[in-house]
C-alpha cells in the first residue's frame, strides 16, 4: 500500500503546477504572428469603411489580402501540415475579419 502511495505522490510532483510550452521560442513566434495577422486585418478592416457590400463580403476580401500573414501562421502552428489545423486557422481568420469589419463600422457611426 506504501509502494503505491510513494508512486502516486511521485507521479503527481512531476505535474507543474503551471502549463508551460515545450518550445517557448516557438510559442513567442506564433503568437507574433496571430498579432501581424490580427493587424492586417484591423488596418484593412478601417479601411473598407466606405463600402456598401456586407460585413461578410468584406471580411472575405480583407481576409484575401492578409492572406500572406494567415499563409506564415499557418506554416508555424502547423509543421505537420495538417489539414484540420490548416482550416481551423483559416475560419478563425474570417471570423476575426468579420469582428473587425463590424468594429469598424460601429466606431464609424456617429450617434
Amino acid at each position: 500500500m506504501r509502494a503505491l502511495i510513494a508512486i502516486m505522490l511521485l507521479s503527481l510532483a512531476g505535474c507543474g503546477a503551471y502549463p508551460n510550452y515545450s518550445d517557448p521560442r516557438l510559442a513567442t513566434k506564433i503568437n507574433d504572428q496571430y498579432a501581424l495577422r490580427d493587424a492586417c486585418l484591423a488596418k484593412n478592416a478601417a479601411s473598407s469603411l466606405n463600402s456598401s457590400s456586407s460585413a461578410s463580403e468584406i471580411a472575405r476580401t480583407i481576409t484575401l489580402t492578409c492572406q500572406p500573414e494567415t499563409d506564415m501562421l499557418i506554416a508555424l502552428s502547423n509543421p505537420n501540415n495538417d489539414p484540420r489545423i490548416s482550416a481551423a486557422i483559416e475560419r478563425d481568420t474570417q471570423f476575426r475579419a468579420t469582428g473587425f469589419v463590424l468594429r469598424a463600422r460601429n466606431a464609424g457611426t456617429t450617434d
